[in-house]
């Protein structure tokens, strides 16, 4: 297995775990972002295939989410189905938690539905135990509705 943070170029690829109603317009805000610093986007391969994604957001208007250097909101966390309940997602998950604690983050974020019980579990059992608030917001045409968690 191995972990890389996504370049670019290579935004593409993300269609593979995630069905866009428009393609480009995320590739234009992915660029703009990874660009400026904003976020970055860990993927996971194994075997050369792509398994998983989580992206991660340094800084945002709304501290509940984001502030640069010490809270970081993670988001976008998908693994292919055929990947799911390996150890494949926890695998992603704590590697790149760990490498945002060497790098000084000590409080982490994250937006989960209700209905997605896998990650609820998954990331209580990983210590993202507080909600600090909840969330609609919509994406593309869709829209989502969710808690916002803390892990401190």
């Amino acid at each position: 297995m191995k972990i890389e943070k996504l370049a670019i170029h290579d935004l593409h690829i993300l269609t593979e775990l995630f069905e866009y109603n428009n393609v480009e317009q995320m590739i234009s805000e992915c660029t703009h972002d990874i660009q400026n610093g904003v976020i970055d986007i860990f993927v996971l391969y194994d075997k050369g295939v792509l398994v998983g994604e989580l992206h991660v957001m340094y800084e945002n208007d709304d501290e509940n989410y984001a502030i640069r250097g010490r809270r970081a909101y993670l988001f976008a966390f998908r693994v292919r189905e055929d990947f799911q309940n390996k150890g494949y997602g926890t695998y992603l998950l704590k590697t790149v938690l760990t490498e945002l604690k060497e790098n000084g983050y000590c409080e982490f974020t994250v937006g989960v539905e209700d209905d997605n019980f896998r990650a609820i579990h998954m990331y209580q059992a990983l210590g993202f135990n507080d909600i600090l608030l909840r969330k609609q917001e919509e994406y593309q045409g869709d829209a989502y509705e969710y808690n916002l968690y803390l892990k401190r």
